[in-house]
């Protein structure tokens, strides 16, 4: 009588068996961390240099595109024309 075969099935079985337990270890993703779509991007810019975050560069450019000119943390000014500068209101 061979052994060997009983003895691979077994090991791989409990191979198997373990793949799911290790899986469970894992945490899921946190969903919560993640900004609602309809609120604006972090500032990411400090436009006028007083050490504080006003602008947003939204075209990627490296350049801002819409600006926080009164501190309630939501663009308020925008460059539609694409000069780099607040368009007028």
């Amino acid at each position: 009588m061979r052994k060997f075969p009983i003895i691979t099935a077994a090991i791989a079985a409990s191979g198997l068996m373990a793949v799911p337990a290790l899986a469970q270890d894992t945490p899921p993703p946190d969903s919560t961390e993640s900004a609602p779509e309809s609120a604006p991007p972090p500032p990411t810019i400090d436009s006028d240099g007083d050490g504080t975050m006003d602008a947003w560069d939204q075209r990627g450019d490296g350049k801002a595109d819409s600006w926080d000119t009164d501190g309630d943390g939501a663009p308020d000014t925008f460059d539609q024309d694409g000069d780099g500068q607040p368009d007028p209101k």
